[in-house]
């Protein structure tokens, strides 16, 4: 392509209507006609990174290989895209504001007033092109149209706009609410979003209408026609996006819209776009008969948007194998924990943080060991699960460090997981944890087999992390001993011979338990619709097991 293009996503009425599922769908069918993409994600919060927040607020926090702590739609970026981002598709209000007061600190201004226009405005608009290498650059601004913190960025937008008018495409997404009591779709909240969107002086090339729709309450042509009345659009330019059954099914149902022919109308070219051979598998996902069901033992129940990529990670495990997999959250401090693990076929205790809830998993993984079902722990999962057998097998009375609140009343107590070494003394929260893409050495081979070499295949992996606790080396003579394989380690320096590693995978052996492995890295985020990570397909081999 002679001239770079960016592709402009915002959105209106309310938030986490999927401008990123929209925005990754889009970046999928340019790839698949032979274009490159790349990602950047705008969000207005003045965080330097969703780090620090919790999964309440604002879901799960999604790490890349280069240690950025991000927002979930990085995940969909990636996975969509088949691709490893960095952290400069990452880019926060906080992280704007944060780089602009540095550089008036180091007198970079000259003397004069830092103000948002043009100082603030400029610097947005250097991230709107920077290290932009790829045919086309996906921007997706988040937040929701009229929100007093999203202003800036919609204006950065407009300048940019103003300064490359032939390169730029802009979509709006917004969300046509139905109103049961009257038994018909709302289209004033949306045309409430596009005026808000012309006073900011943002005219949309193409204006897509999020519903509730169904086959038996589709969406009128008249709430289209009116929109598109409202956006200066013709209807061709305005389209439906009902929920569907499966993130996955949205590329091949935008590929019968006509979001593709005003693509080519803006390119000047025409796309033979077709969707990579493995999406076939997902067009039955919604009505496949066979179902198994995975547990989520965590406290955060309430918003499954806290384990994202963890879900959507069994759901390509059992796409991949011919199976619709359902994940079910079972409140770890719950009184009939053992009734509802007995009700899955399979459990995952997940990452998490803060001592609420530990106890509950600790115990629900002794229920789950004892009664040979179907295991992976991530992260937390790991930590829970040694402590849980150094307890109840090994005869150790130990804790973990994140069970108490102060020194006075972790003192005395053995911490089989307890700080990394260089993190006893950090203050920080932000941005200080082992965070990003390490090594894993997996034993086993061919004659001496682990679960864990089964399931990855190689003696290495890299894996995305982030945490800071792990399971201290002391204890891992014990452990072994009573029958805990340590299978999978990163050494500090060279594998061979050396004793300073952390600990990475645990295991017990398939003579004992059928499917019990656990990982201190998060497998969720390297999941794609492509290949499901070996140990989410395992989990969900071994249930289908527990099942027959």
């Amino acid at each position: 392509m002679s001239e770079k293009k960016y592709i402009v996503v915002t959105g209106g009425v309310v938030s986490g209507i999927g401008k990123g599922i929209t925005a990754a769908t889009v970046g999928l069918i340019l790839k698949s006609s032979g274009l490159s993409i790349d990602v950047i994600k705008f969000d207005p919060y003045l965080n330097i990174d969703p780090g620090t927040m919790s999964p309440f607020e604002h879901g799960e926090v999604y790490v890349l290989d280069d240690g950025s702590e991000t927002d979930l739609d990085l995940g969909h970026y990636e996975r969509f895209l088949e691709t490893n981002l960095t952290g400069i598709s990452s880019v926060t209000a906080g992280k704007v504001y944060n780089t602009i007061l540095e550089q008036e600190r180091e007198g970079m201004f000259l003397g004069k007033n830092v103000q948002l226009i043009p100082n603030v405005t400029n610097y947005i608009k250097t991230c709107f092109s920077k290290d932009f290498e790829s045919d086309i650059r996906l921007i997706e601004i988040g937040g929701s149209t009229g929100d007093m913190e999203g202003d800036i960025f919609l204006e950065s937008f407009r300048q940019f706009r103003l300064e490359n008018p032939a390169n730029v495409f802009h979509i709006h997404l917004g969300y046509i609410p139905y109103l049961a009591c009257s038994g018909e779709y709302k289209s004033k909240p949306m045309q409430s979003s596009l005026r808000e969107l012309l006073r900011s002086g943002l005219q949309p090339d193409m204006v897509i209408l999020r519903s509730e729709a169904t086959n038996t309450r589709p969406l009128d042509q008249s709430i289209i026609d009116k929109i598109a009345l409202f956006s200066n659009l013709t209807p061709d330019s305005v389209i439906s996006l009902p929920d569907m059954g499966s993130i996955y099914e949205v590329p091949m149902y935008v590929l019968k819209t006509t979001l593709l022919g005003n693509l080519e109308v803006f390119f000047g070219r025409s796309f033979v776009s077709k969707l990579p051979d493995f999406y076939d598998k997902y067009k039955p996902v919604s009505v496949l008969k066979d179902e198994i069901i995975i547990g989520l033992v965590t406290k955060y129940t309430k918003l499954a948007d806290a384990y994202l990529s963890v879900f959507e990670s069994c759901k390509i495990a059992g796409v991949e194998q011919g199976l619709r997999v359902k994940v079910v959250m079972i409140d770890s401090d719950s009184e009939t924990l053992e009734k509802d693990i007995d009700s899955v076929q399979g459990i995952i205790v997940p990452g998490g943080f803060g001592k609420r809830g530990m106890e509950g998993k600790i115990k629900a993984i002794k229920y789950i060991r004892e009664n040979n079902i179907p295991f992976l722990g991530i992260c937390l999962g790991l930590q829970m699960a040694v402590v849980e057998y150094a307890r109840n097998v090994c005869g150790l009375d130990v804790y973990s460090s994140e069970m108490f609140d102060n020194e006075e009343e972790k003192a005395g107590k053995q911490c089989i997981v307890d700080f990394i070494p260089g993190q006893e003394n950090i203050k920080k929260k932000g941005g200080t944890m082992r965070l990003g893409s390490y090594k894993c050495y997996i034993q086993g081979n061919n004659t001496q087999s682990t679960l864990a070499y089964r399931l990855y295949e190689v003696n290495e992996t890299l894996e995305r992390h982030r945490h800071r606790l792990e399971v201290q080396n002391a204890f891992v003579p014990i452990l072994e001993l009573n029958g805990m394989k340590i299978t999978g380690k990163y050494y500090f320096e060279s594998p061979v011979g050396n004793d300073k590693y952390l600990v990475e995978i645990v295991e017990l052996d398939t003579s004992v338990h059928p499917y019990f492995i656990a990982i201190q890295s998060h497998p969720e985020f390297l999941s794609r619709p492509s290949k499901a990570h070996p140990l989410f397909k395992g989990l969900v081999e071994a249930a289908t097991q527990r099942v027959g």
